[in-house]
């Protein structure tokens, strides 16, 4: 296992050299080592530097115990583009075991009118839903209820008719999208299917039976496929996150058709606190 050690000055890894007055902003001690440069390079490292100004303050989410199987998440998302990396909004996501299936609920609230300047209000764009998984090693997706639309807050209401209520089910790889009843759209999937947000679920069972590559396609957003998955361990390594205690943390990456690569760093209680790409972050709270 690799260690990054902290020591007054400049750290120095893989022949990049890091002001160690950067990382104190991050909140946590300045052990906590993200000495990972930006983006995916050739020698494999991956960054949490886009994360250091957003998150002054953050504390580390301590805990006893976790079930990979049943348990209740909430992230806090971050925009990673530009001039606006703002916190755009959040994600909770639960699960429990229900016989041989995996049964999820999951929110997620992102801004949508982010850098228009004539919209007073901070319009979001919520979806919602319940999620009916077989309980395999990829989470494959076989019925689900999402209800989407614009608006202010997840009590408010739609704004202007963009509420929508919709309802799927995946046969074989067969991907049926209704609403009402009436079938809007028919897609084929190849086999075995995952989908977006159950993918933190995914990598925290992963890590915990140190399973280190997955292929597959996934369901984006429950309206698109996109083909050649793949989930892979890059590495591991410990990080000091408060107060010299340092966590073992196995890091991940997601690539694959249509997706920009996606880098999940899983606990030693094989929790998923950090996901990161090129645009956004999710990053787990207390």
């Amino acid at each position: 296992m690799e260690k990054l050690q902290s020591r007054r000055g400049f750290l120095k890894k893989a022949g990049m050299t890091v002001c160690m007055s950067q990382l104190s902003m991050l909140g946590w001690s300045a052990g906590f080592s993200a000495i990972f440069s930006e983006g995916v390079n050739s020698s494999g490292e991956f960054s949490l530097l886009k994360l250091e100004k957003l998150l002054s303050g953050y504390k580390f989410p301590f805990i006893d115990n976790f079930s990979t199987d049943s348990f209740s998440s909430v992230y806090k998302l971050y925009n990673l583009y530009g001039s606006n990396s703002i916190n755009a909004g959040d994600l909770s996501i639960n699960s429990a075991v229900a016989g041989e299936k995996r049964q999820f609920n999951f929110s997620v609230s992102r801004l949508a009118n982010n850098g228009i300047k004539s919209q007073k209000l901070n319009f979001k764009y919520i979806v919602s839903g319940d999620v009916l998984c077989q309980n395999n090693e990829i989470l494959s997706p076989q019925k689900w209820n999402i209800s989407s639309k614009i608006s202010i807050s997840r009590d408010n209401e739609a704004f202007n008719g963009t509420g929508l209520k919709y309802e799927g089910e995946n046969k074989n790889g067969e991907i049926y999208l209704m609403t009402s009843g009436k079938l809007i759209k028919k897609a084929i999937a190849s086999i075995p299917l995952s989908w977006k947000w159950g993918l933190m679920a995914v990598v925290q069972n992963m890590a915990k039976v140190s399973l280190h590559e997955l292929q597959f396609s996934m369901l984006d957003e429950f309206d698109t496929i996109y083909q050649n998955q793949k989930m892979k361990f890059r590495k591991k390594v410990s990080l000091d996150c408060g107060n010299n205690h340092l966590i073992d943390f196995n890091v991940f990456e997601l690539t694959g058709d249509g997706m920009i690569p996606t880098v999940y760093w899983i606990d030693n209680l094989n929790r998923c606190i950090f996901v990161v790409s090129g645009m956004e972050a999710y990053v787990l709270g207390v």
